[in-house]
């Protein structure tokens, strides 16, 4: 009787113990970020504008600016990888050459402090972002 009793007991202590396991569904940020819709470029441009502006303290003129240059820049791009999406090697040189366009635009808008803290943004985030991909790679 008393094997029986425990035998019972270990069994519904088993049961309990992974029916618990399975209740939470597996959710996590990548897939809730994906069921967002994708951003316009107006969209896109007007965050990174207020993103620069925090970040290197621009005037209304210069945010009001960066934000045009920035809109220009997401509709010239979307319209590139749109243009290259079969072969992206072909597009890289206009690709290249709006990129430094909108570069000396950046240059000329901000003052020389600011456009030196953005370089150094810039730089720590494709610093990041290559960080990020290497060891990606180290993981596969």
């Amino acid at each position: 009787m008393k094997k029986t009793l425990i035998l019972l007991a270990v069994l519904a202590l088993t049961t309990a113990g992974t029916s618990f396991a399975q209740t939470t569904p597996a959710t996590t940020s990548m897939v809730k970020a994906r069921k967002q819709a994708p951003k316009s470029p107006a969209q896109k441009a007007d965050r990174h504008a207020g993103k620069m502006a925090k970040e290197l303290g621009l005037t209304a003129d210069q945010e009001a600016k960066v934000e045009q240059l920035l809109l220009a820049r997401q509709q010239e791009s979307a319209a590139l990888k749109t243009k290259y999406a079969a072969n992206k090697k072909a597009g890289r040189p206009e690709m290249k050459a709006a990129h430094d366009r909108y570069e000396a635009q950046f240059k000329t808008i901000l003052s020389a402090e600011q456009y030196a803290k953005f370089q150094l943004k810039k730089t720590e985030h494709h610093d990041k972002a290559k960080g990020g991909k290497t060891k990606m790679k180290a993981k596969a």
